[in-house]
């Protein structure tokens, strides 16, 4: 039940590819496995990764993560299960010293918490979050500094539950704190919680998540009839709305959830928008805004909060940016050069284009006089060509689309040079998003998304002026077509959230969405509720997004 019950072995990197320093970084390390049982730990990490990376929003920002196993010997198998909590009684000698029954509750498995994060500081130095996984098949877990989960059935849905604790702030979401029964808990104190995923408000102008609720749903979009009890009732709107639920926090009434169900309330449940939102923006590290300055004489990244800025680059003629990083035109030559993540190191990786863009892995140049596409190689100045004459390119977390330079029909890249699948008609402009690509008429009088097969487009808003795609909120941002004010898509055809007014240029990133003022003498982010921005830089000549 101390260090003298077991020895670390050591650390392996068992996912990953990031940059040790601009990486969100999960260590799982082991308790209760013994000497001879560690090759069932390393089977139950395989299978935790394995989860994750399928798991929404995860199987989408995989990039940013590493996850480490760290070997660690204990005495005994197990973990203390307490008879005081309903229990069996027994004790196990291990190296984090794991119990169940913690406050009572049989389920709520603890450890030395102070032993874990110094263990994981030695191993892993970089480390964003610790999870012991602790060789148990009875039921349990916990969030807090650190997280565990057990090995009992649907144990990867447990740990994946307690990391939204122990990495991201979430709260829970069930309204019970002991299985429903227990008293005082019918109606939640004041103070509105500091969770992202829970409120004690419905008023629309101001709950934390009004940028993912439709105009038209009802807030509160469902009320507990009798506080003395958990409401059990089915959903009475269409799965997936987001809105105000009664019952969270471990309270029955009083305290509201972003939707009917998540994995925050049900492990089985996926992730909800709101959740899943800010997993997506906690997951990424990297800073992920950039501006020009207005002579262009200057490239800065923004250091997230306050209105604090970093110089890392001097003249540019254009910035782009994505997944993969951020590039940068020579404004003389127009040369590219790709920013390798400390101020004034740029690389140069290849000459002169009409434009690029940037995706998940690489970035997408079009020749000067676009009669060809290029992919670049990841080394040197390598380029292969990819495709013939394109008008534009659009890249971003879907992949890459072009559009023909006579009809202006647009086509998808499906990896392997010279095949492109048409997948629609011109378009005054498209937006590659996390999972599809929407256009705008050649009219702009109506927003489309790609149904992602064939030729096949569903109709999701009507007139806009320009449309920006990212991976915050639902993924989709438009102006309008006359005053220029900007509206989040909500995740409906036809429903979309007023969420400011108008901008020069607009970027959506993971945490929220930036603008340029309309006159570019500042730069503004979204406060995420209702039409209020805060004022983050000053004047520029264009901002961009992506992992920096």
């Amino acid at each position: 039940m101390t260090t003298s019950d077991g020895t670390v072995l050591g650390s392996t990197r068992i996912h990953g590819t990031a940059p040790r320093n601009r990486a969100f970084t999960l260590v799982l390390l082991g308790d209760g496995f013994t000497a001879a049982e560690q090759t069932a730990f390393d089977t139950a990490c395989t299978s935790f990764v394995t989860a994750m990376t399928t798991t929404p929003p995860y199987d989408r920002i995989g990039r940013a993560v590493n996850i480490w196993r760290v070997n660690v010997t204990s005495t005994d198998s197990g973990a203390d299960d307490p008879a005081g909590s309903g229990g069996t009684g027994a004790t196990a000698r291990t190296y984090f010293d794991s119990r169940f029954g913690a406050n009572g509750i049989r389920r709520l498995l603890v450890c030395d918490s102070s032993l874990v994060l110094q263990t994981a500081a030695v191993q892993v130095p970089e480390f964003t979050v610790a999870l012991v996984v602790v060789n148990s098949t009875v039921y349990g877990g916990s969030g807090g500094s650190v997280g565990t989960y057990s090995l009992a059935d649907g144990a990867t849905e447990i740990a994946l539950h307690e990391i939204g604790h122990t990495a991201y702030g979430l709260a829970d979401e069930y309204a019970y704190y002991a299985g429903g029964g227990e008293t005082g808990h019918d109606h939640h104190p004041a103070g509105e919680p500091s969770e992202p995923n829970v409120t004690l408000t419905t008023d629309r102008s101001s709950v934390k998540w009004g940028w993912a609720i439709g105009p038209s749903t009802p807030l509160p979009t469902m009320s507990n009839p009798d506080c003395a009890t958990v409401d059990s009732r089915p959903s009475t709107v269409p799965a997936g709305t987001v809105g105000c639920f009664e019952g969270a926090h471990y309270y029955h009434c009083g305290a509201y959830r972003p939707e009917h169900n998540c994995k925050m309330r049900e492990l089985s449940a996926p992730f909800c928008p709101v959740c899943a939102q800010v997993i997506r923006a906690r997951t990424k590290v990297a800073d992920n805004i950039c501006a020009l300055t207005p002579a262009r004489d200057a490239v800065y990244r923004y250091d997230g909060s306050g209105t604090s800025w970093t110089r890392i680059g001097g003249p540019a003629g254009q910035i782009y940016a994505g997944a993969w990083g951020l590039v940068a035109t020579n404004p003389t030559s127009g040369d590219l050069y790709r920013y390798l993540g400390t101020p004034d190191d740029w690389q140069y990786i290849g000459s002169a284009g009409a434009t690029f863009a940037v995706a998940t892995d690489t970035v997408y140049g079009l020749t000067p006089s676009r009669d060809a596409v290029y992919r670049y190689d990841g080394s040197g100045a390598s380029w292969t060509r990819i495709g013939g004459p394109a008008g534009q390119i659009y890249a971003g977390a879907w992949g890459l689309v072009a559009t023909n330079p006579s009809s202006g029909d647009l086509y998808r890249y499906l990896g392997t040079p010279d095949d492109w699948q048409y997948i629609g008609s011109a378009g005054a402009t498209f937006a590659v998003a996390t999972d599809t690509v929407y256009g705008l008429t050649p009219s702009k009088d109506a927003v489309y998304r790609y149904d992602g097969q064939n030729s096949s487009w569903t109709k999701v808003g009507g007139a806009a002026g320009e449309i920006y795609a990212g991976d915050w909120g639902r993924g989709l941002v438009a102006t309008g077509p006359g005053a220029g004010d900007p509206a989040a898509y909500v995740g409906e055809p036809g429903s979309w959230r007023p969420i400011g007014t108008a901008g020069a240029s607009f970027a959506v990133a993971t945490d929220s969405v930036y603008k340029l003022t309309p006159a570019r003498d500042a730069v503004q982010r979204y406060d995420g509720f209702g039409l209020t921005w805060t004022k983050v830089g000053d004047a520029a000549h264009s901002i961009v997004a992506g992992d920096i």
